[in-house]
């Protein structure tokens, strides 16, 4: 079953939306408590993952469900 869902171009696409989109913000977070510096505005890091984390989740979803409709199908033909 969850190979049918990784197998789905719509999730890979989600999910490779979800890593450009957020990672940027998640480094800089990181940076932020390693270094302990302090005075950054991560404005345009967290408009990308405003802009990009929704839309990954939604195409996740659509891909997780065709996922599971082609393996249902799948199944039921073999029975």
């Amino acid at each position: 079953m969850f190979k049918e869902i990784l197998r789905s171009k719509i999730f890979r696409a989600g999910a490779a939306l979800l890593a450009i989109g957020t990672s940027p913000l998640l480094l800089y977070i990181l940076y932020e408590a390693v270094s302990r510096s302090t005075g950054g505005n991560p404005v345009g890091l967290g408009l990308l993952f405003f802009v990009s984390f929704w839309p990954a989740i939604i195409l996740m979803g659509i891909g997780a469900a065709s996922g599971l409709n082609r393996y249902n199908k799948n199944n039921s033909e073999k029975s």
